[in-house]
């Protein structure tokens, strides 16, 4: 091919060190073959095969040469949005050769994938391992004992150590106790510095280093936790995980598979899944950034699998009270209004709690909850927390829903707040995470300045797979109004698969509250 081009540059960005990056320019009339050879001292490093583009590309071919010695283990994911593939392989006496033929799901283009980074992608990938033939096909007992083998270098407490926890734990006999006296110590006294160069990527510091330096990532700080409650008694291993973020759950056992690590304690044989690079996580309940999804559990019998639990929406209830008396002359409504997040509903607000302070967060959260009410006027904002939840109350001000002629009254509800509140958008982009699937209530009571005549109740109900509304306004007398609904959403993440229903009820639930209450004044 004449005056073939490759651009070759080293690309420098903030959250990565460095990444060779090879650009080959093809003409559209011509047909290519591109090969290319991928060499690496870690077998662990040659982790997936991508089966998408940005382009349209009729067919994808790879070929994998693997020694006699090794086994190639693989697994395909979201292969039902491709339109062919086929895999086969051919043996010699030294060599297996697999070929694989693919025509790629072409998808949009998205800048971070350039790197590497497919946050909330469902795209067709199939994940790979090499292991030696002893292991007899067994890609999770490898990746365990190669991992293992790696962080035993990287354990062990000096007296320095030693003595800080005995300090921490002095008197303390019950190991749930010991347990959360360490998790807190950890989350609380250690920075997270993450530094990832060649299989630092992977590997922890040195668990020692990690208590000198106050300082470490996923990894470090739970490998140093891990051996900090094995010391004291508590059984436990470090875990990889993979985060709501990562293109795929932690089911394959690749590196590709994973992008976090966490600890596990074991009180009374019962794993307690802890993360102490999440400073708001109470043991015990999900840790938010891994519900639902697979990890692997490091340990010298071979590793093990295991399924994180998630809340229900009931268990993540949100639950609203807002009482207002009305002024006809001025159109207004004035009261309070009570919000109470359970499970981890709140955690939004738990962290802006944590990280701004009491006097910001107030301030912040007049704001947000400004925008929550569709801008209506709120104050004497303040937040209020324990252990398994977190309000916020206020008074708030209504203006211009309220308005009048001869014989009628119209009054709106347009001010109720969102059945989404984290998200302000009218639609949801796919890949939108929400943070925690949730039941939410919202009770309204306005008192109204005036009598009126009664009228039956307007119901509004919608419910799909995951996703259901209940909306009822009524009027217990003639000079009461009552507007109650009920949300509930099973979703963590905007999905192809609930996208156009979460869109429908957003855009159904606005319509509903846009339209007035026709009040008949009596007499």
């Amino acid at each position: 091919m004449k005056d073939m081009i490759i651009v070759e540059e080293d690309v420098e960005l903030d959250y990565i060190a460095s990444k060779k990056v090879k650009s080959i320019f093809i003409p559209s009339e011509y047909e290519t073959k591109i090969s290319y050879t991928v060499e690496c001292s870690e077998l662990m490093y040659f982790s997936d095969l991508r089966f998408f583009s940005n382009n349209t590309i009729d067919t994808l071919k790879y070929q994998i040469t693997v020694p006699k010695t090794f086994r190639f283990i693989h697994n395909t994911i979201y292969k039902d949005s491709l339109d062919y593939m086929a895999i086969d392989s051919i043996s010699s006496d030294s060599i297996t050769r697999w070929n694989i033929k693919v025509v790629p799901e072409k998808i949009e283009p998205d800048p971070l994938t350039f790197f590497g980074i497919y946050r909330n992608k469902k795209v067709p990938l199939m994940r790979t391992i090499v292991v030696p033939v002893s292991y007899k096909d067994d890609g999770l007992k490898y990746l365990n004992d190669w991992y293992l083998q790696k962080v035993e270098t990287k354990r062990g407490l000096n007296p320095e150590v030693l003595n800080k926890i005995d300090e921490l734990t002095k008197g303390v006999s019950d190991p749930r106790q010991v347990m959360e006296i360490l998790y807190n110590y950890v989350r609380s006294n250690f920075k997270y510095v993450a530094i990832e160069i060649g299989m630092g990527a992977f590997i922890p510091t040195h668990a020692n280093e990690v208590f000198s330096n106050k300082e470490g990532d996923c990894k470090d700080l739970s490998n140093f936790l891990s051996e900090a409650l094995n010391y004291k008694g508590i059984k436990s291993h470090i875990a990889l995980a993979a985060t709501y973020d990562h293109i795929s759950d932690c089911d394959f056992p690749s590196l590709s598979s994973a992008n976090h690590v966490v600890c596990l304690a074991y009180i009374k044989d019962e794993p307690i899944v802890l993360d102490p690079t999440d400073p708001i996580h109470f043991p015990e309940t999900p840790v938010q950034s891994i519900q639902n999804r697979s990890i692997l559990i490091i340990n010298p019998n071979g590793g093990e699998r295991y399924k994180i639990k998630g809340f229900t929406p009931q268990q993540n209830l949100i639950d609203y009270e807002i009482g207002l008396k009305a002024n006809s002359d001025r159109m207004l409504m004035e009261g309070e209004f009570k919000a109470w997040y359970n499970g981890i509903s709140g955690n939004f607000l738990r962290r802006e709690f944590r990280y701004i302070g009491k006097d910001k967060m107030n301030s912040a959260g007049k704001r947000y909850y400004e925008s929550v009410f569709g801008n209506q006027s709120i104050s004497d904002f303040k937040v209020n927390h324990n252990a398994n939840s977190i309000g916020a109350e206020g008074k708030i001000s209504i203006n211009g829903k309220i308005f009048n002629d001869t014989n009628n009254r119209m009054l709106f509800l347009d001010f109720l707040p969102r059945i989404i509140e984290t998200e302000n958008r009218e639609t949801l982009l796919e890949g939108t995470h929400l943070g925690s699937n949730f039941n939410k209530n919202v009770n309204l009571r306005i008192e109204m300045d005036e009598i009126f005549e009664t009228f039956a109740p307007i119901e509004h109900t919608f419910s799909d797979k995951g996703v259901s509304l209940h909306l009822k306004i009524s009027n217990p007398s003639d000079f009461i109004i009552e507007c109650n609904y009920e949300f509930m959403f099973d979703y963590i993440t905007i999905e192809k698969d609930n996208h156009a229903i979460t869109n429908e009820v957003l855009k159904s639930f606005k319509k509903i509250i846009n339209e007035p209450i026709i009040l008949r004044k009596k007499g």
